[in-house]
Protein backbone atom coordinates (compact mmCIF):
# COMPACT_ATOMS: atom_id res chain seq x y z
CA UNK A 1 0.00 0.00 0.00
CA UNK A 2 1.50 3.32 -1.02
CA UNK A 3 1.31 6.45 1.12
CA UNK A 4 -1.22 8.37 -0.97
CA UNK A 5 -3.56 5.39 -1.32
CA UNK A 6 -4.01 5.30 2.45
CA UNK A 7 -4.60 9.05 2.70
CA UNK A 8 -7.03 9.06 -0.23
CA UNK A 9 -8.98 6.25 1.44
CA UNK A 10 -9.61 8.19 4.65
CA UNK A 11 -9.37 11.89 3.71
CA UNK A 12 -12.22 13.55 1.81
CA UNK A 13 -12.23 16.50 -0.62
CA UNK A 14 -8.53 16.21 -1.44
CA UNK A 15 -6.90 18.81 -3.66
CA UNK A 16 -3.28 19.20 -4.68
CA UNK A 17 -1.79 22.58 -3.79
CA UNK A 18 0.65 24.64 -5.85
CA UNK A 19 3.47 23.60 -3.49
CA UNK A 20 2.93 19.92 -4.27
CA UNK A 21 1.21 19.21 -0.94
CA UNK A 22 -2.28 17.74 -0.65
CA UNK A 23 -5.11 19.31 1.33
CA UNK A 24 -8.37 17.73 2.47
CA UNK A 25 -10.86 17.34 5.32
CA UNK A 26 -9.27 16.13 8.54
CA UNK A 27 -10.61 12.69 9.54
CA UNK A 28 -9.86 13.35 13.21
CA UNK A 29 -12.25 16.21 13.92
CA UNK A 30 -15.43 17.75 12.48
CA UNK A 31 -13.63 19.52 9.67
CA UNK A 32 -15.78 21.62 7.35
CA UNK A 33 -12.98 23.59 5.71
CA UNK A 34 -10.06 21.48 4.42
CA UNK A 35 -7.27 21.80 6.96
CA UNK A 36 -5.50 18.44 6.73
CA UNK A 37 -2.30 18.48 4.66
CA UNK A 38 -0.01 15.61 3.67
CA UNK A 39 2.80 14.96 1.22
CA UNK A 40 4.18 12.15 -0.91
CA UNK A 41 6.66 11.17 1.82
CA UNK A 42 3.75 10.29 4.14
CA UNK A 43 4.01 13.20 6.59
CA UNK A 44 0.75 14.86 7.66
CA UNK A 45 -0.43 17.83 9.71
CA UNK A 46 -3.83 19.32 10.52
CA UNK A 47 -3.79 23.10 10.72
CA UNK A 48 -6.95 23.08 12.85
CA UNK A 49 -6.60 20.33 15.48
CA UNK A 50 -2.77 20.24 15.09
CA UNK A 51 -2.49 16.47 14.94
CA UNK A 52 0.65 15.47 13.07
CA UNK A 53 2.84 12.53 12.26
CA UNK A 54 3.93 10.19 9.51
CA UNK A 55 2.20 7.45 7.55
CA UNK A 56 2.77 4.88 10.30
CA UNK A 57 1.02 7.03 12.90
CA UNK A 58 -1.80 7.81 10.44
CA UNK A 59 -2.36 4.11 9.77
CA UNK A 60 -2.50 3.39 13.49
CA UNK A 61 -4.97 6.23 14.09
CA UNK A 62 -7.38 5.07 11.38
CA UNK A 63 -7.09 1.41 12.32
CA UNK A 64 -5.15 0.21 9.27
CA UNK A 65 -2.38 -2.37 9.30
CA UNK A 66 1.15 -1.00 9.11
CA UNK A 67 2.67 -4.27 7.89
CA UNK A 68 2.35 -3.36 4.19
CA UNK A 69 3.65 0.18 4.46
CA UNK A 70 6.95 0.94 2.73
CA UNK A 71 9.94 0.63 5.03
CA UNK A 72 12.86 3.01 5.04
CA UNK A 73 15.80 1.20 3.50
CA UNK A 74 18.56 1.19 6.09
CA UNK A 75 21.97 -0.39 5.97
CA UNK A 76 23.65 -2.42 8.71
CA UNK A 77 27.00 -0.74 8.36
CA UNK A 78 28.84 -0.71 11.67
CA UNK A 79 30.80 2.24 12.94
CA UNK A 80 33.79 1.61 15.14
CA UNK A 81 33.69 4.85 17.08
CA UNK A 82 31.88 8.11 17.56
CA UNK A 83 33.10 11.01 19.66
CA UNK A 84 30.90 11.49 22.72
CA UNK A 85 30.64 15.00 24.22
CA UNK A 86 32.53 15.58 27.46
CA UNK A 87 30.85 15.43 30.90
CA UNK A 88 29.49 18.70 32.32
CA UNK A 89 30.48 20.00 35.74
CA UNK A 90 28.64 19.36 39.02
CA UNK A 91 26.83 22.72 39.05
CA UNK A 92 24.97 21.84 35.86
CA UNK A 93 24.18 18.38 37.23
CA UNK A 94 22.69 20.04 40.33
CA UNK A 95 20.56 22.24 38.06
CA UNK A 96 19.09 19.18 36.33
CA UNK A 97 18.20 17.37 39.56
CA UNK A 98 16.69 20.50 41.13
CA UNK A 99 14.63 21.23 38.00
CA UNK A 100 13.46 17.61 37.83
CA UNK A 101 12.20 17.78 41.43
CA UNK A 102 10.36 21.05 40.72
CA UNK A 103 8.61 19.57 37.68
CA UNK A 104 7.49 16.45 39.55
CA UNK A 105 6.15 18.53 42.45
CA UNK A 106 4.10 20.65 40.04
CA UNK A 107 3.55 18.03 37.35
CA UNK A 108 -0.10 18.72 36.49
CA UNK A 109 0.46 22.47 36.38
CA UNK A 110 3.55 22.52 34.16
CA UNK A 111 2.46 19.71 31.81
CA UNK A 112 -1.14 20.82 31.30
CA UNK A 113 -2.22 19.95 27.77
CA UNK A 114 0.74 17.62 27.19
CA UNK A 115 0.16 13.84 26.90
CA UNK A 116 3.06 13.08 29.22
CA UNK A 117 3.35 10.14 31.58
CA UNK A 118 4.70 11.09 35.01
CA UNK A 119 6.88 8.00 35.34
CA UNK A 120 8.42 8.56 31.90
CA UNK A 121 9.17 12.19 32.77
CA UNK A 122 10.77 11.06 36.01
CA UNK A 123 12.87 8.42 34.23
CA UNK A 124 14.09 10.97 31.68
CA UNK A 125 14.92 13.57 34.38
CA UNK A 126 12.95 16.23 32.52
CA UNK A 127 12.79 19.39 34.65
CA UNK A 128 11.33 22.87 34.89
CA UNK A 129 13.03 26.20 35.56
CA UNK A 130 11.06 28.94 33.77
CA UNK A 131 10.90 26.50 30.86
CA UNK A 132 11.41 22.79 30.32
CA UNK A 133 14.91 21.41 30.84
CA UNK A 134 15.92 18.27 28.95
CA UNK A 135 19.16 16.56 30.02
CA UNK A 136 21.32 14.69 27.53
CA UNK A 137 23.31 11.86 29.11
CA UNK A 138 25.88 9.42 27.82
CA UNK A 139 25.89 5.63 28.14
CA UNK A 140 27.12 5.86 31.74
CA UNK A 141 24.31 8.22 32.75
CA UNK A 142 26.64 11.23 32.90
CA UNK A 143 25.37 14.67 31.91
CA UNK A 144 26.85 15.91 28.62
CA UNK A 145 24.34 18.52 27.45
CA UNK A 146 21.26 20.49 28.58
CA UNK A 147 18.51 21.74 26.29
CA UNK A 148 16.67 24.57 28.04
CA UNK A 149 13.39 25.51 26.36
CA UNK A 150 11.95 29.04 26.52
CA UNK A 151 15.38 30.52 27.18
CA UNK A 152 16.45 29.32 23.72
CA UNK A 153 19.84 28.20 24.90
CA UNK A 154 21.88 25.06 25.24
CA UNK A 155 24.14 24.74 28.24
CA UNK A 156 26.86 22.34 27.30
CA UNK A 157 28.72 21.33 24.19
CA UNK A 158 27.93 22.36 20.63
CA UNK A 159 27.87 18.71 19.59
CA UNK A 160 24.94 16.86 18.03
CA UNK A 161 23.63 14.32 20.51
CA UNK A 162 20.61 12.11 21.09
CA UNK A 163 17.71 12.49 23.54
CA UNK A 164 16.72 10.48 25.53
CA UNK A 165 20.03 9.48 26.96
CA UNK A 166 22.21 7.00 25.17
CA UNK A 167 21.85 4.04 27.52
CA UNK A 168 18.04 4.20 27.24
CA UNK A 169 18.22 4.02 23.45
CA UNK A 170 20.43 0.96 23.87
CA UNK A 171 17.46 -0.74 25.59
CA UNK A 172 15.07 -0.09 22.70
CA UNK A 173 13.80 -3.14 20.80
CA UNK A 174 15.50 -3.17 17.36
CA UNK A 175 12.55 -5.11 15.89
CA UNK A 176 10.16 -2.22 16.61
CA UNK A 177 9.89 1.12 14.79
CA UNK A 178 12.17 3.91 15.95
CA UNK A 179 10.56 7.35 15.59
CA UNK A 180 12.84 10.33 14.96
CA UNK A 181 10.99 13.50 15.99
CA UNK A 182 11.82 17.19 15.80
CA UNK A 183 12.05 18.16 19.46
CA UNK A 184 12.27 16.97 23.03
CA UNK A 185 8.61 17.69 23.88
CA UNK A 186 7.43 15.53 20.97
CA UNK A 187 9.90 12.85 22.00
CA UNK A 188 8.55 12.68 25.57
CA UNK A 189 4.99 12.53 24.17
CA UNK A 190 5.87 9.62 21.90
CA UNK A 191 7.65 7.68 24.65
CA UNK A 192 4.71 8.35 27.00
CA UNK A 193 2.42 6.73 24.42
CA UNK A 194 4.57 3.59 24.34
CA UNK A 195 6.58 4.38 21.20
CA UNK A 196 10.36 4.22 20.80
CA UNK A 197 11.50 7.73 19.97
CA UNK A 198 14.60 9.90 19.81
CA UNK A 199 15.41 13.46 18.85
CA UNK A 200 18.55 15.46 18.27
CA UNK A 201 19.52 18.54 20.26
CA UNK A 202 19.59 20.68 17.11
CA UNK A 203 15.90 20.10 16.23
CA UNK A 204 15.07 20.95 12.62
CA UNK A 205 18.67 22.04 12.05
CA UNK A 206 19.59 18.57 10.88
CA UNK A 207 23.37 18.80 10.82
CA UNK A 208 23.64 15.28 12.18
CA UNK A 209 27.05 13.60 11.83
CA UNK A 210 27.05 10.68 9.43
CA UNK A 211 28.79 8.58 12.07
CA UNK A 212 25.88 9.10 14.48
CA UNK A 213 23.33 8.29 11.77
CA UNK A 214 25.20 5.09 10.91
CA UNK A 215 25.18 3.98 14.57
CA UNK A 216 21.41 4.43 14.76
CA UNK A 217 20.87 2.73 11.39
CA UNK A 218 22.91 -0.26 12.53
CA UNK A 219 20.50 -0.87 15.42
CA UNK A 220 17.06 -0.48 13.82
CA UNK A 221 15.42 -1.94 10.71
CA UNK A 222 12.46 0.44 10.66
CA UNK A 223 12.98 4.18 11.16
CA UNK A 224 10.16 6.71 10.82
CA UNK A 225 10.81 10.47 10.65
CA UNK A 226 8.13 12.79 12.10
CA UNK A 227 8.94 16.49 11.94
CA UNK A 228 6.65 19.53 11.98
CA UNK A 229 4.95 20.35 8.68
CA UNK A 230 6.13 23.94 8.50
CA UNK A 231 8.72 24.85 5.87
CA UNK A 232 11.67 24.17 8.19
CA UNK A 233 10.20 20.84 9.24
CA UNK A 234 9.55 19.70 5.66
CA UNK A 235 13.08 20.58 4.59
CA UNK A 236 14.50 18.86 7.66
CA UNK A 237 12.41 15.75 6.96
CA UNK A 238 13.79 15.50 3.43
CA UNK A 239 17.33 16.00 4.66
CA UNK A 240 17.22 13.54 7.53
CA UNK A 241 15.43 10.89 5.44
CA UNK A 242 18.22 11.33 2.92
CA UNK A 243 20.76 10.69 5.67
CA UNK A 244 19.02 7.53 6.85
CA UNK A 245 18.51 6.24 3.30
CA UNK A 246 22.09 6.92 2.21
Amino acid sequence: MEYNNLFFKHVERIKETSSGQFLGLCPFHDDRKPSFSFNEEGAFFCHACEIKGNIVKFAELVGESTSNLPKMAVSKKKVKSWSMPGVLDESKQALVFSASDDLLKNFERFTEGLPWNREIVKKLFVGWDNGFIFPYLNGDGQLVNIKWHKKKQVKGHAVTFVFPFWHMMEKYDPSRTLYVVEGEKDCVSMISSGKQAITFNNGANTNVPKELVAIIKSKFNDIAVIFDQDEAGRKATEKIMGLFNA
